[in-house]
């Protein structure tokens, strides 16, 4: 928390100029239980310390400027899960579902009902818990050609898409991703410290991803983005910056749906869409799917165009 005190380690060698950072600790008593564990790190043979920082380390004091704290544990995918059941709708039309959702507690019985939805169509993916600040939200879908925000907090919807998309077509969300600060960072570095920067406190929650079919398309997963800085307002906004993207979705299954804890608690994001930022730079990689002519080595020039979002 800013004003607070960080202790930083340096490694000294009468040969250098310059002292080498080693790594930050919250407390002095730390600080000196790592610098004793560099003195006894072995390499090639030899001590490492009497070879590289033949001087000893020292630890100097450095005040925290960023309000930054680690976000809690269990993110919110692990902290929510859903039960589902069909309901069925006249003869010749598909099945609505039914949604429960659920905060998970240390056990079974101390689960805790929040609220209860219906979708218009299968499930699917389309339960994807994340976080603004103190605030918990989730990306649903009641409508199949829809997606609409849940307050976590008071089971309501408080923002939903407007219908875009011509009657009984459209894009259909299967799934949502919303990178959370841990699904990016791994917490190795203290805020405040000497390599921490702005870019190690994004991602904030106000982007996400919806992957889907266009209907009557064809039977892959396309990929848009959804803009989730305003849905506080009421306001959810998607675009298919990204063109025509052909996403590899494989048979990833989020940890909402998964109602055994320990299960859950092994299923990371999903693999086929990465974030980062370096340098104030953020970019997205996507698996997705590409054929190409077995004999030549080429891709059919439409799918190279489209996902290279040149048409």
């Amino acid at each position: 928390m800013r004003g607070d005190r960080i202790f930083e380690i340096f490694g000294i060698h009468s040969g250098r100029q310059h002292d080498v950072y080693q790594g930050a600790a919250r407390t002095i008593e730390e600080a000196d239980r790592k610098i004793e564990e560099l003195k006894l790190r072995e390499m090639n043979g030899g001590n490492w310390a009497a070879q590289y920082h033949n001087k000893g380390f020292v630890v100097r004091s450095r005040v925290v400027e960023t309000d930054f704290e680690f976000p809690s544990l269990p993110t919110p995918r692990h902290k929510y899960f859903v039960k589902t059941s069909p309901k069925p709708n006249r003869p010749g039309t598909w099945d609505s579902t039914r949604v429960a959702v659920f905060r998970r507690g240390h056990s079974t019985d101390e689960d805790q009902f929040i609220c209860e939805y219906e979708r218009s169509y299968a499930m699917l993916q389309t339960f994807e818990p994340f976080r603004q600040g103190s605030r918990q939200f989730a990306l649903i879908s009641r409508e199949y050609t829809k997606s609409a925000v849940l307050d976590l907090a008071s089971g309501k919807v408080i923002a939903e898409e407007a219908e875009t998309n011509p009657p009984g077509g459209g894009f259909c969300p299967g799934g949502f991703f919303v990178p959370d600060w841990w699904d990016v960072n791994h917490g190795s570095i203290i805020p405040g410290s000497k390599h921490w920067s702005a870019d190690n406190e994004w991602p904030t929650g106000d982007f996400g991803f919806v992957w889907g079919c266009i209907w009557g398309d064809d039977s892959s997963w396309k990929v848009q983005f959804l803009d989730l800085s305003r849905v506080t307002d009421g306001v959810i906004a998607r675009d298919e910056r990204f063109g025509y993207v052909e996403l590899a979705a494989s048979a990833y299954q989020s940890p909402c749906f998964t109602l055994d804890p320990d299960a859950a608690k092994k299923v990371g994001p999903p693999p086929f869409i990465r974030v980062s930022k370096y340098g104030g730079i953020s970019k997205v990689t996507f698996a997705v799917e590409m054929a190409f002519d077995l004999q030549s080595g080429k891709t059919d020039e439409w799918q190279r165009l489209k996902i290279a979002n040149l048409e």
